[in-house]
């Protein structure tokens, strides 16, 4: 009986990740890509984002007005100040006949005011490539397809572990390290096998943050959590300014600079400049590695008082773990390291899904399918609640489970009514075993 369910669930996870492979393996090698997309766009455009330090930097209104007095007809909106010293001052603008999508801005030499040149925020390349990542150019459609992919990984992880839990912990080979001097197929399959168990947890991190990005998944979570899974709106709400008479003189944006730096002094901020006459400078906060937003500072844009100072710390605890979904999905928490932890997890969460369809080909018998045959094992009664509790925690899974069983029940019936039933299975039914450890010496 344990045998047979041993091949009831490898059939399950055979057959959903021959289904999510192709799909994976894009999100996997995009996700890869974009792990290291600042470091790879400021190595791309070093002329333009990286500068030399020297001296002090010149104040941010006279780094605007140089971008206004070289662009008069852009509209300076939002302002990147690094706290790298090394980065330029990233001046985003409205620029008319700008294409749909696009981040236009100008890039200024921070420690003359001197405009380096003008471009987007991030490069097209990186743009084509997290739009690929999420829905694969495809729209709606496409990111459905993405969730269901992501969704799915979280199962293949789940049942994966299942297939290599050993009976022996104290062996090593084969459970712990891949046999690299046995037969190409063992090597590949203790590879396959290894490598997602050791990475499996960070690997159901990215996927589960990746949850946060998508449809269906994030939109029964707001349902159910009263909206928890957005990113806390409090925390980036400016306060308007105070009702001031028609011919109030703004303050310089220095004023406001200065009110944001003197609470946040090594963090890089961004600031949102008013646009309407109630509208208060808007800053926020955000350190390398940690949470995606440290803080905000909003400030009047007439008087300079300083309207609100938030701390994530000052959130709940819901809130400020929000906080930290985009930063553990990209692998940026803890700087480099985890960076490079990150993108070895794609890498090696792409190879699971090329080595097991590799592994399929290499075993399948001539002029047959090699398809796992079916399984009358009955399913232990907590793994069906596991089922039900995963149909319900990752929606997509449940709804496709649905449509699998619905499409099970109907071949089933039509086989029944087909005569030659018999001689069918026997052409597609091939002995493909899940073997143990101890069989694969």
């Amino acid at each position: 009986m344990a045998d047979s369910f041993f091949r009831r669930v490898w059939r399950w996870h055979f057959w959903a990740g021959l289904v999510a492979c192709p799909v994976l393996l894009v999100v996997a090698l995009t996700g890869a890509l974009y792990t290291f997309r600042e470091e790879i766009e400021d190595w791309q455009q070093a002329d333009v984002r990286l500068v030399e330090p020297v001296g002090e930097r010149r104040p941010l209104s006279e780094q605007i007005a140089t971008v206004k007095a070289a662009h008069p007809d852009w509209k300076p909106t939002r302002v990147t100040l690094p706290a790298d010293p090394r980065k330029s001052t990233v001046v985003q603008v409205e620029r008319p006949g700008a294409e749909k999508g696009a981040l236009p801005a100008v890039f200024v030499y921070p420690y003359t005011a001197a405009v380096i040149a003008d471009g987007d925020v991030r490069s097209p390349f990186f743009s084509a490539v997290l739009t690929l990542h999420r829905s694969l150019f495809a729209g709606t459609f496409g990111r459905i397809a993405v969730e269901l992919t992501t969704s799915w990984t979280l199962v293949l992880l789940i049942s994966g572990v299942f297939l290599w839990w050993p009976d022996r912990w104290s062996r090593v080979w084969g459970v712990w390290l891949p046999r690299l001097r046995s037969n190409p197929y063992v090597v590949l399959r203790d590879l396959h096998t290894v490598g997602g168990v050791i990475l499996a947890p960070v690997i159901a991190l990215i996927a589960f943050t990746g949850l946060f990005f998508t449809v269906v998944w994030l939109w029964s979570f707001n349902g159910v959590s009263n909206g928890a899974g957005n990113f806390p709106r409090d925390l980036l709400a400016a306060p308007p300014s105070q009702a001031q008479s028609a011919k109030a003189t703004p303050v310089s944006v220095d004023v406001a600079v200065a009110a944001a730096r003197e609470r946040f002094p090594h963090q890089t901020l961004s600031l949102t400049l008013p646009k309407k006459p109630t509208d208060s400078f808007a800053f926020t906060a955000r350190s390398r590695g940690g949470p995606s937003v440290d803080g905000s500072v909003a400030v009047d844009q007439y008087t300079g008082a300083v309207l609100s100072d938030k701390r994530a710390e000052h959130l709940s605890a819901v809130e400020q773990a929000r906080l930290y979904v985009l930063p553990i999905h990209m692998g940026t928490i803890g700087g480099t390291a985890t960076k490079v932890l990150a993108l070895v997890a794609c890498l090696v969460l792409a190879g699971l899904g090329v080595s097991g369809m590799w592994m399929w080909l290499a075993r399948r018998p001539a002029g047959r399918t090699g398809f796992p045959r079916a399984s009358e094992a009955r399913v232990p009664k907590l793994v069906v609640v596991l089922i039900l509790l995963l149909a319900v925690a990752l929606p997509t899974v449940g709804l496709s489970l649905v449509v699998v069983l619905a499409a099970e029940w109907l071949y089933g019936r039509l086989r029944q009514r087909s005569p030659a039933s018999t001689t069918i299975e026997t052409v597609v039914e091939a002995p493909v075993l899940s073997v143990p450890h101890e069989l694969l010496k």
